[in-house]
């Protein structure tokens, strides 16, 4: 049986919480979601991503499978939602994973990221799926070049590790990990008589002591 902390929270450059997750602890499913596109339409990506999952995986009996079609689902959904106006340009990020007793199965699209946390460190399992522009006058930004609802079909990044039980599975969004390094997200998470949900807590609370401004989930599995 898995164990599962989560903490969402708003960020103050946000009207709502664009960020989204989900627990399908039965099926060892689990997902965070950015969305992106300013106000509601986020924030519809994102939870349209969520209850995809939701559906399709709660009734599925492959979880690994139906995770990916609940991905392609979604990401339909968006685009076609997207061509309204007052949606259009929306997209969301999936960071996502299927753990069983033998194999762990990472999906992504976009710079939400998933960790394992062990007695080795922290190690990033995921690569952001992002690039550097130039902005002008010296200014570079990170700009994601994948994401759900783009296009009519998505490309997910799927990999497969040995099965992570007995470590700690850490899946956040870029509100978290762009702002606070490696090292000091394992110096937090390491910390001794703090249980997981404050060590989660610490980790919001250090983006924003940091100067991030931008919504925060972070999804713990052990």
């Amino acid at each position: 049986m898995y164990h599962v902390v989560s903490i969402s929270q708003k960020g103050s450059k946000s009207s709502v919480n664009e960020d989204a997750c989900i627990a399908l602890s039965n099926k060892g499913i689990f997902v965070v979601a950015d969305g992106v596109g300013g106000g509601p339409s986020g924030d519809f990506a994102s939870r349209t991503l969520v209850e995809e999952v939701e559906h399709i995986c709660s009734s599925g009996d492959d979880p690994e499978n139906d995770l990916l079609a609940a991905i392609q689902s979604a990401n339909l959904k968006i685009y076609k939602a997207g061509q309204e106006p007052k949606l259009n340009g929306m997209a969301t990020t999936v960071a996502a994973v299927v753990q069983n007793e033998s194999t762990l199965l990472v999906c992504h699209v976009g710079d939400s990221r998933v960790y394992c946390l062990s007695d080795a460190g922290l190690e990033a399992l995921t690569k952001d799926h992002s690039k550097l522009v130039n902005k002008g006058d010296d200014v570079q930004k990170q700009v994601v070049t994948n994401a759900l609802g783009v296009r009519e079909s998505v490309k997910v990044e799927v990999q497969r590790f040995p099965s992570a039980q007995g470590h700690h599975l850490l899946l956040m969004t870029d509100g978290i990990s762009d702002v606070v390094s490696n090292e000091r997200m394992q110096q937090l998470l390491a910390a001794e008589n703090r249980s997981v949900s404050e060590k989660l807590k610490s980790l919001v609370d250090e983006s924003e002591r940091c100067g991030g401004r931008d919504d925060k989930t972070v999804l713990c599995v052990f």
